[in-house]
């Protein structure tokens, strides 16, 4: 039997994550993620390494664009392919991939071909939704591809990162591959961490995303850190602006405010809140009962939130009554809401503006986190001069990489992949993992480029 990976994105970065397995003639693609930051034919998973190759099955881990976002793409390519994903992440595609289809429609039509903008479209995205066969944590699935000389067992499992999200076991012929997509082995406030199976696989594929952190403090100390703040410039009259990502950092972070204030962390105070993270929301009350949620039958919905009017900024009452507001983008993409009020908060004195999430070093978020106050910087296309207070926190959604190496210790595959992190996050799991098993074979694969896996 032969078995073989191919990476066509996520090498050595957060990119189009995408990777095919192919187990003895059946080929199984895991994720179709959209770059975060190229805006050219690499925004899209490296189909064309694949040669005459075809793919049998396609694993969606989870909903976040660089996961989803090129799942259109690759189906207008393979359009044979059976797509499988959790139930929760069928849900929330409806509104990620409308998502994805009006930024590039809107602000990057020139990657998209006629053929492959077709798909992107909303009422092809809807009728793509009735392809996804949602499957349950835990169930055997079992498939064949049209060369396939044996079936594939393919098992979904919940990995403690987002709503839906989940690692993938692939078992042929009394071997086995486990990939863990993105993971979190810590419970965050809204969900529990991942339930991945710790028995031996021959092959790992694991994510690097916190690989090389050294400045991960733990969530309670980040909470309190945060709490602090929000005191400190509440008192003076002030309100808190938090950007976040729509997907998972919302929920998230609305449930931490929530729990600070019912606990006296915080003083009672409205929370705003507005757009696709309201949306996605009311999908993870859906599954309040049914996912690893770390309180059943908790719905942020409970959370008292009021709405944004985006047409009316100025008049909101926020503007003079301390309070918290919580939207996206995460990054403070230029124009979305968080940036349009970054840019009326950072002018405010007795404002502040929390960074909660990780900014990419091009973003307008990353210059708005190391601005210094009083000085100018570039804020998107804008000159701004910051007054307001400023922190940030990391409340991360992977594991750290104590935890990644001790599941390889678990695992004990025989070859080791690792992706989905920068090369040093990549190299420094890589240098552990050698110094704990040093018969072990690590790869750290390159974009485009198949491995023999046994």
């Amino acid at each position: 039997m032969t078995a073989t990976i191919t990476v066509l994105g996520g090498a050595e970065e957060i990119g189009a994550n995408c990777c095919v397995v192919d187990l003895d003639g059946t080929a199984v693609m895991v994720d179709a993620g959209l770059h975060p930051k190229r805006r050219d034919a690499g925004a899209f998973p490296d189909m064309q390494s694949l040669g005459d190759k075809q793919c049998d099955v396609l694993v969606v881990t989870h909903a976040h664009t660089d996961h989803m976002g090129g799942v259109p793409f690759v189906l207008r390519k393979m359009p044979w392919m059976r797509p499988l994903m959790t139930h929760a992440t069928r849900d929330l595609s409806q509104i990620t991939l409308h998502n994805t289809g009006k930024l590039l429609r809107k602000e990057h039509p020139e990657i998209l071909s006629a053929e492959v903008e077709e798909f992107y479209r909303g009422a092809t995205i809807d009728h793509l939704r009735m392809a996804f066969e949602a499957v349950p944590y835990n169930e055997v699935r079992s498939v064949r591809g049209y060369n396939g000389r044996s079936d594939v067992d393919l098992t979904l499992h919940w990995s403690g990162h987002i709503l839906g999200s989940a690692g993938v076991r692939l078992e042929c012929q009394g071997r086995s591959v486990m990939l863990t997509g993105d993971v979190n082995f810590t419970d965050q406030a809204s969900i529990r961490g991942a339930q991945l199976p710790r028995t031996h696989a021959d092959v790992l594929v694991m994510e690097c995303t916190n690989g090389a952190a050294t400045d991960l403090h733990d969530r309670h100390t980040e909470e309190q850190r945060l709490a602090r703040f929000i005191t400190q410039v509440s008192s003076a009259g002030g309100s808190v602006l938090v950007p976040v990502f729509a997907l998972g950092k919302t929920q998230e972070i609305l449930t931490i405010l929530h729990s600070l204030m019912r606990k006296g962390s915080i003083p009672h105070m409205p929370i705003y809140t507005a757009g696709m993270g309201v949306r996605i929301s009311k999908v993870y009350d859906h599954y309040c009962y049914t996912e690893p949620v770390r309180h059943a039958g908790f719905e942020i919905s409970d959370i008292p939130q009021e709405r944004i009017n985006p047409d009316e900024l100025e008049r909101e009452k926020f503007f003079s009554n301390p309070s918290l507001v919580v939207v996206s983008s995460g990054m403070l993409n230029q124009p979305t809401l968080s940036w349009r009020l970054a840019m009326m908060f950072a002018r405010r004195p007795t404002f502040g503006i929390a960074i909660v999430g990780y900014q990419d070093v091009d973003s307008p978020g990353y210059a708005l986190q190391n601005s210094a106050p009083g000085e100018k910087f570039v804020f998107g296309n804008k000159l701004l001069r910051r007054s307001c207070a400023l922190e940030s926190y990391r409340f991360t959604a992977h594991a750290r990489p104590e935890e990644l190496v001790a599941y390889v210790d678990d695992v004990k595959p025989s070859t080791l992949v690792l992706v989905h992190g920068s090369t040093e996050a990549c190299d420094a799991i890589a240098l552990d993992v050698l110094d704990r098993h040093p018969g072990m074979r690590v790869i750290v694969p390159r974009q485009g480029a198949s491995y023999t896996l046994w």
